[in-house]
């Protein structure tokens, strides 16, 4: 019975590397080909040619841009961990009358499809259109991004295993609310406060909806609408194209690396302490 679980493993990994992993491998392939051999021979590699990356680096002038996207997904992300946590820990502690339900809601605000339109409309009326403070604000819930739904659901999840015996100790010491969850439950939560960033960050980064719609000044664009518009200008140059979706996802894929063995290490001192 082991082998042909074995033989049927391997295939199904087979299988999904073939299906996510040579697509991501052939765009690397097409960031380093000549625009001249790519039109030649388009399945196979040539001379490794890095001039696609500062020429696409200027022309879609991804600059400005990544550190947009850097500021609108990391402090979009922070807060709704923040508040994820806020909203996460009366419910897991159910201090809350019908926490129940307020879990269904926000468990369902996962599943729900990108409001573009009420969102347009919410950020005329507030005043948050064409703004870095409203784009951010706005990223915090909207639907369709796993921001603040998502960071409940985890940190609820999570909390679940914190015994309620620290809450009482801490209550007897004097310590107050706020002073608890950052000295005690972040840091126990450590695992599940960083996946729930990474996934926020991760929505607000990919988005290219949101900033099509709400951000008309380029110089507030981040990369998703930046590479829209430089795709419309380039729609031909393959080799372009690609060394900029390169350059716009290397700092997620480095940072998923380097935070899986954060997540990783925090895992094992949890498991050693509890």
């Amino acid at each position: 019975m082991r082998r042909p679980r074995l033989v049927s493993g391997i295939s199904v990994g087979v299988l999904i590397t073939l299906l996510f992993l040579l697509p991501v491998l052939y765009v690397v392939m097409m960031a380093f080909e000549s625009p001249s051999h790519f039109l030649n021979s388009p399945m196979t590699p040539g001379s490794p040619d890095v001039s696609n990356f500062g020429n696409a680096w200027n022309s879609a002038d991804l600059g400005p841009e990544l550190l947009n996207t850097v500021l609108y997904s990391v402090v979009a992300a922070a807060l709704a961990v923040a508040l994820g946590l806020l909203i996460a820990f009366p419910i897991a502690r159910r201090l809350l009358r019908g926490h129940s339900l307020l879990y269904t809601f926000v468990f369902v605000g996962l599943f729900l499809p990108l409001s573009i339109i009420p969102m347009y409309a919410e950020a005329r009326i507030l005043d948050l259109f064409n703004s870095r403070i409203g784009y951010i604000l706005l990223h915090i819930t909207m639907a369709g991004i796993p921001g603040l739904p998502l960071a409940v659901v985890v940190l609820t999840a999570s909390l679940a295993s914190v015994p309620t015996e620290l809450d009482e100790a801490a209550w007897v010491e004097g310590a107050s609310y706020l002073s608890y969850l950052g000295r005690v439950i972040v840091p126990l939560t450590r695992p599940a406060l960083l996946i729930a960033f990474l996934y926020a960050m991760l929505g607000v980064w990919n988005d290219i909806i949101g900033p099509v719609v709400l951000l008309a000044d380029p110089s507030l664009a981040p990369v998703t609408k930046g590479i829209y518009t430089f795709y419309g200008s380039n729609e031909s140059q393959f080799t372009l194209l690609a060394a900029a979706v390169v350059i716009v996802s290397l700092p997620v894929v480095l940072l998923f690396i380097a935070s899986q063995r954060q997540i990783n290490r925090a895992s094992l001192v949890g498991g050693v302490k509890g």
